[in-house]
């Protein structure tokens, strides 16, 4: 006779690694959690994974549902290499040698093998890795201060303690790195582990999601743990990028199906739904996805400049300097009316701005989803100008300091009575919608809306009349759209072309970084630090401007010589071969930059330019005079919601 051993039952799990066995019964007692943890060595968190998949699956579990490849080698493999770290910042942090950061080409050769490779993730949890969202478009429970608290319980040790080391290092995923022992730890954690544990873990107490994250945490490494924070607060770093029409290309080129027919799916509703059809049941699953109102979804964008217009006559209308709004209207049987009004990001304001349901509720048809924007004008003592992004983005939000009449301009119709419009050609689109404005123009509405104004031009110096009359007017420029286009939900459509003056702001340069190469056309400093006034009047650092001719460089530092701007102090520049060292210098020179938009920083909230490019030097304009940061912001803020 043998009588079985504890540790009989640690070799046999060791050996078999039954999941089931995890879940199963002696006699008719459940196995307890704590003979689990503290006697056979399992960890907490594996056992509520196991518990819930077999919960959802009827209690019929899959051995291999957690079989793939090591965590380890996911954040080695793909999240470190589209994370951008560089290879100084990744020794540093998790003692690794790692490659250079990837340019696009590289990056994009790197998720078309990941989506073809078998590694034992589903497509689900591949587009989940991809953008970094392990719950799968659902909002994360965890924010920096609960990722504090979890550390607090992992290590002992005080919250001033980490919130002195956060204001050093700025990142609470460096913490976690800095809180693990080692880089890697035996047995590995699967990647499918910890991806299920994140998706699962969600729905539980607050209590019981710090007991699950600590076991998660303690199998971790340092690399494990740094991306496991980034996974926990959605701000991989690695992932956001790729939504759209990129990763709609992705998923049409792995499942094999027509990439418009993908881009329109995904525009009705998220990637992981879009994902999910496709695994089960392919393009067809995809059809069946339709538009309808009250369901919000991605607008079409322009999608290029006048410049490349080749084709008249096209329908030319006043481009508005507002939040770009959807309108939705659906009537049930019995006459009772609901209401959205959408913006870009699919975030309903409806009930932030006070009588847009009574508005959309006064259109005489039973449905409809509208594009449009939300505009208005500005009483000032000459009379009313029309209002910026960011006046009638700061008027919705309950700032009143500044009185304000808000209008909607209707631009185009997607649905309405039941129908589809959007494959329709504009020309029909716009009588539609023509005739649906008729019977409210002129009517007394809480807030007034009409048809947005516009013309035909027959050849580009119409275009450029019409252009310099909506300017003229104080109207951000005009869109030139052709009359035959159908609505392309959630694309740049390259029909749409719009025309407004060139994106400039004039700003101070306060560092001088110096040249790496030895080309002959480079002066001797490669690149320069730009900053913008903030509220106090101090020079804030808002990124750096780089490919100045050797010509212009050596005018700068003229002036640098000249005015004696530089300070002493030496800086350093991150960038994607290595920190770059420089000069500070007083702000003194100004100069008009000329850039392709604003981003921000998905971690500290910093916004800089996009592509920047140095077009002449201001020595007419004294560097107080310079651009505000709020001027940064309102450009942010009109590229989200305008």
């Amino acid at each position: 006779m043998h009588i079985v051993e504890h540790s009989d039952l640690r070799a046999w799990l060791r050996e078999t690694r039954s999941l089931t066995a995890l879940h199963a019964a002696i006699g008719r007692k459940s196995v307890d959690g704590s003979y689990l943890h503290e006697v056979l060595g399992v960890p907490h968190h594996l056992q509520f994974v196991v518990a819930r998949l077999a919960a959802e699956r009827a209690g019929v579990l899959d051995e291999g549902a957690l079989d793939s490849i090591p965590f380890y080698s996911l954040c080695r493999g793909l999240f470190l290499p589209l994370s951008g770290l560089t290879a100084e910042r990744a020794a540093h942090h998790f003692g690794v040698v790692s490659d250079p950061p990837l340019d696009t080409a590289a990056k994009d050769a790197l998720l078309q093998r990941f989506l073809a490779k078998e590694i034992g993730l589903g497509p689900l949890q591949k587009v989940a890795c991809v953008l970094g969202d392990p719950f799968f478009g659902k909002p994360s429970t965890m924010r920096r201060d609960s990722l504090v608290r979890l550390l607090m319980s992992v290590t002992l040790r005080g919250r001033r303690e980490f919130l002195d080391r956060l204001a050093v290092v700025g990142d609470v995923a460096v913490l976690f790195a800095e809180a693990r022992p080692s880089l890697r730890i035996d047995p590995p954690l699967t990647a499918a582990e910890v991806l299920e544990t994140l998706r699962l873990v969600t729905a539980e107490r607050r209590a019981e999601q710090y007991d699950i994250l600590r076991s998660l945490v303690l199998r971790c490494g340092k690399l494990e743990a740094y991306f496991l924070a980034k996974l926990l607060l959605r701000k991989g770093g690695f992932g956001f990028e790729y939504q759209g029409p990129y990763l709609a290309r992705m998923l049409a080129e792995h499942f094999g199906v027509d990439a418009d027919v993908v881009t329109q799916a995904m525009a009705l509703t998220d990637v992981f739904e879009v994902t999910k059809r496709l695994s089960e049941q392919g393009e067809e699953g995809l059809r069946s996805i339709r538009l309808q109102p009250l369901v919000p979804v991605r607008p079409a964008l322009a999608g290029g400049t006048v410049d490349e217009l080749k084709r008249f006559p096209v329908w030319v209308e006043r481009k508005y300097d507002g939040v770009r709004l959807m309108l939705h209207k659906s009537s049930d049987a019995r006459g009772a009316i609901l209401c959205g009004a959408y913006t870009r990001n699919r975030g309903d304001w409806l009930e932030l701005v006070a009588g847009l349901s009574q508005s959309v509720q006064s259109l005489p048809c039973r449905s409809a989803i509208i594009d449009g924007e939300l505009h208005g004008f500005v009483p000032t003592p000459r009379g009313a100008r029309p209002a910026t992004v960011y006046d009638v983005h700061q008027f919705v939000q309950g700032d009143r300091s500044r009185p304000l009449q808000l209008r909607y301009a209707a631009f185009d119709l997607l649905f309405v009575d039941g129908q589809d419009w959007t494959g329709q050609p504009l020309s029909r689109r716009r009588e539609r919608l023509q005739a649906l404005f008729a019977n409210v123009a002129g009517s007394f509405l809480p807030v007034p809306c009409a048809l947005a104004e516009g013309q035909l031009a027959s050849n580009a110096e119409d275009l450029n009349r019409l252009y310099q009359h909506f300017r003229a007017q104080g109207y951000e420029g005009v869109i030139a759209k052709d009359l035959g286009g159908r609505y392309r939900l959630a694309s740049r459509d390259a029909t749409w072309l719009k025309r407004k003056p060139a994106m400039t702001l004039d700003l101070a340069l306060i560092g001088a970084v110096f040249a790496v190469t030895e080309k002959e056309r480079h002066g001797m400093f490669g690149s320069y630090v730009i900053a913008a006034r903030n509220e106090q009047g101090a020079f804030e650092d808002i990124g750096d401007v780089a490919g100045v001719d050797r010509q212009r460089d050596l005018e700068i530092q003229g002036e640098i010589m000249r005015e004696g701007l530089i300070t002493g102090r030496r800086i350093e520049r991150a960038s994607a071969s290595g920190a770059r060292s420089g000069l500070e210098l007083r702000p003194h020179i100004v100069a008009t930059l000329r850039f392709e938009g604003v981003v921000k920083d998905n971690i500290t909230g910093r916004l800089s330019l996009r592509s920047p490019a140095l077009v002449y030097l201001r020595s007419d304009k004294p560097v107080a005079e310079v651009d505000s940061t709020r001027t940064l912001e309102e450009l942010y803020l009109r590229q989200r919601v305008g």
